[in-house]
């Protein structure tokens, strides 16, 4: 009778099953009647076998990878760094790992699919790949928004309309953009400060906030004048 599979015996004259020697941790062998320790052998990059007699070597799990050969312990299978995700079994080297896409991160090692990949919240966009940290989502400069998630160039962020601005970062809706007060204007889109607003000129007023260019600014009437800028009301004049 043949050893079985995971087992091999190299010498003549044996009378027992129990002659034959099991494969040691780290190798395997698939057929029987393995004359030699020669044929066992090593598990490949990528696999491991953690007990001696192993007919097969078993595939590092999701996530992993094991890069040298003879691998004897699923811990001799190393996660995919935070960042990065592997979605087969069995990978061998560091470089099957895939970079979560630009606009997306992973916190944790060892991730299995793309989907534990996530995205930059609204307001803010990755340009890289393999981000590991929502620390790694940029925010949108002042002056403009992003009311989506997952955005991956500083090209995503809107710009506030004119007569309006935003005066902090990571702004993430339209309505973060902050009217121009009564009595001014502005003609620009994404402005990031109150002072980019401009008055209505001497004999001008505005009564309404956001206005965005200068023909919004109103006349005083016939027979009134008015000697100031910035101004907000037909009573001013």
């Amino acid at each position: 009778t043949e050893c079985g599979a995971g087992k091999y015996l190299e010498v003549t004259g044996s009378d027992d099953v129990t002659d034959c020697i099991n494969c040691p941790v780290g190798t395997s062998a698939a057929g029987t009647g393995n004359g030699a320790l020669q044929n066992c052998i090593e598990c490949s990059a990528g696999t491991y076998a953690e007990n001696a007699g192993s007919a097969g070597c078993i595939e590092c799990a999701l996530g992993k990878f094991a890069a040298v050969v003879g691998s004897s312990s699923e811990t001799d299978c190393d996660n995919c760094p935070a960042g990065y995700y592997i979605h087969v079994t069995g990978s061998d080297q560091h470089e099957d790992c895939i970079a979560c896409a630009l606009g997306k991160y992973s916190t944790v090692e060892g991730s299995e699919t793309e989907s534990d990949c996530i995205e930059c919240i609204a307001g803010t966009y990755i340009d890289v790949v393999g981000s590991d940290s929502p620390s790694d989502c940029i925010e949108c400069p002042l002056g403009q928004y992003l009311d989506s998630a997952g955005n991956d160039n500083v090209a995503d962020c809107i710009d506030c309309i004119a007569g309006t601005y935003i005066d902090v970062m990571g702004s993430d809706e339209l309505d973060d953009c902050i009217d121009c007060v009564l009595g001014k204007y502005l003609d620009s889109v994404g402005n990031d400060h109150a002072g980019s607003c401009i008055d209505c000129v001497a004999g001008k007023y505005i009564d309404v906030t956001g206005s965005d260019e200068a023909s919004d600014c109103i006349d005083c009437v016939a027979g009134k004048y008015l000697e100031t800028v910035g101004n907000d009301d037909l009573a001013d004049c």
